[in-house]
């Protein structure tokens, strides 16, 4: 419940009041007087931040790596007393924007119906941190997740995920295992604030 502060009239009235004698006090500008400007970088300085935020740096490139065509093993725990539920899928990765964002593509039967989802990731050059996207035919949300480099081939993405019992903060972590082998291992936050394994998907390149 957020927490609201009431201000009493007498004090709004005091502070009324003091504000008006302030401005009483000050002294009067000329009308004659140039306004005040506010002095703004060159332009050319502007332009150059501009470009530096738009431009894929190294970042970026460490996002390469998933470029092409995979198949993905899944292995997910939709009831706790029950097995995990598996699958095998395929997703495609490729450019998009300039390098800027990879999107990949994903397909597979689930659960005995089509599954699709689309992903967006990417780098955040002004906040320095990884970004993604993703939305698929079991939602009509989109989930946002931000993230860095935990060491030169594991990523760790935090997210709020939208589920029948509400929103739920996540993670995924996603290791290299080698150039053709990664994966990514799913976690939801428990009430008490630790985190419980939910699934995992290997990734290995056709």
């Amino acid at each position: 419940m957020k927490r609201k502060t009431f201000l009493v009239f007498t004090t709004g009235a005091a502070c009324t009041a003091s504000l008006a004698l302030l401005i009483a006090a000050a002294p009067t500008q000329d009308a004659t007087e140039p306004d005040v400007k506010v002095d703004q970088p060159p332009e050319s300085e502007t332009m150059a931040q501009m470009k530096r935020l738009a431009t894929p740096n190294e970042h970026h490139a460490e996002l390469g790596k998933a470029i092409g065509n995979w198949t993905a093993k899944t292995s997910f725990i939709i009831d706790p007393s029950q097995p995990p539920t598996t699958g095998e899928g395929k997703m495609t990765v490729k450019w998009v924007l300039g390098g800027r964002y990879i999107m990949s593509e994903f397909k597979m039967d689930f659960m005995g119906e089509p599954y699709e989802g689309i992903g967006y990731t990417g780098y955040d050059i002004a906040h320095e941190q990884y970004i993604s996207t993703w939305a698929d035919t079991m939602s009509t949300a989109i989930t946002y997740m931000t993230g860095n480099m935990d060491d030169e081939n594991t990523m760790t993405l935090y997210g709020t995920a939208t589920t029948p019992d509400g929103d739920n903060l996540m993670k995924i972590v996603s290791t290299w295992i080698d150039d053709n082998t990664f994966t990514d291992t799913f976690y939801d936050q428990t009430p008490e604030g630790s985190w419980t394994q939910s699934g995992t998907i290997t990734y290995t390149r056709d």
